[in-house]
């Protein structure tokens, strides 16, 4: 399903060693990811997420607090998967900007009780998060590789999420098999309200985008919300830290903010899409 970066051409991450029939050679590393982000495609020295806020990420994840939203998720895609006509018993699931690998986990977990055989694969731009999704979850594949340069064959894939990260539709319509299905997640008006109006004397919502996908026909759309009780200081803060707010206000006022911050609203913007049968 791995397609070399470089020259588009198969290469099999199970191979020792890693390389195409134009030998550009790939390195597995000892947490079992592979680095597919050649040099001179990165932005940046180290793009993505730094080791701060990927654990914090994986800190908030591991006490399952959005765990209401992976549920939904899985709902939602089984639900598509149950309505597609070329229905199978073999999926392949794959996260556009795993960051850790929380939702990718979940959601193969989910589905392996309706389907036969799930398997999960996912990437990122952000090193040290594939390194510890890889860490965490071994049953999955992670690669550091960009959105916007998937490293997969064509019409490879049943399942692609993209949940609170940057994509490329023309990657998605390429990569997914007939009929397969897309689900993205985005912050919803609402969402961590309680935690801005700590900060700003007028928090603005976030938008609620409308768009239209080039090959896919939306299939769900909705508004999902929850309350997030934050149990003490340490959980509030690692929920700061996933936020731009960590980074760019003074340590006085953070720390004003996560002693008062308990109950957030949790607001999210699901879509699920489907491609169109060409």
């Amino acid at each position: 399903m791995w397609h070399c970066p470089l020259c588009k051409t198969p290469i099999s991450l199970s191979a020792s060693p890693i390389r195409c029939e134009n030998n550009h050679s790939f390195d597995k590393s000892k947490a079992g990811y592979v680095n597919l982000l050649p040099v001179q495609f990165k932005r940046s020295k180290a793009p993505g997420d730094d080791k701060a806020m990927v654990r914090a990420r994986k800190d908030f994840h591991q006490r399952n607090t959005y765990l209401p939203l992976k549920d939904r998720m899985i709902y939602l895609i089984n639900e598509a998967l149950s309505q597609s006509k070329s229905a199978q018993q073999n999926i392949k699931v794959y996260d556009a900007g795993c960051g850790e690998g929380s939702y990718l986990s979940a959601v193969v977990s989910g589905l392996h009780s309706n389907y036969t055989n799930v398997s999960g694969a996912g990437s990122d731009i952000s090193k040290i998060a594939v390194e510890i999704a890889a860490k965490t979850n071994k049953h999955l594949q992670f690669v550091v590789a960009s959105s916007f340069e998937l490293p997969l064959e064509d019409a490879s894939q049943d399942i692609i999420i993209q949940v609170f990260a940057p994509g490329s539709n023309k990657e998605y319509l390429r990569t997914l098999r007939k009929n397969g299905v897309l689900i993205t997640v985005d912050p919803a008006p609402q969402h961590l309200m309680q935690l801005k109006k700590l900060i700003y004397d007028k928090p603005k919502e976030h938008t609620l985008a409308r768009e239209t996908r080039e090959g896919f026909s939306l299939v769900n759309s909705e508004v999902f919300q929850f309350t997030v009780e934050l149990s003490d200081d340490e959980h509030a803060l690692s929920l700061v830290k996933m936020t731009p707010f960590y980074w760019t206000l003074p340590k006085g006022k953070i720390d004003t903010v996560i002693s008062k911050l308990r109950t957030v609203s949790a607001d999210f913007h699901i879509q699920v899409w489907r491609k169109n049968a060409c």
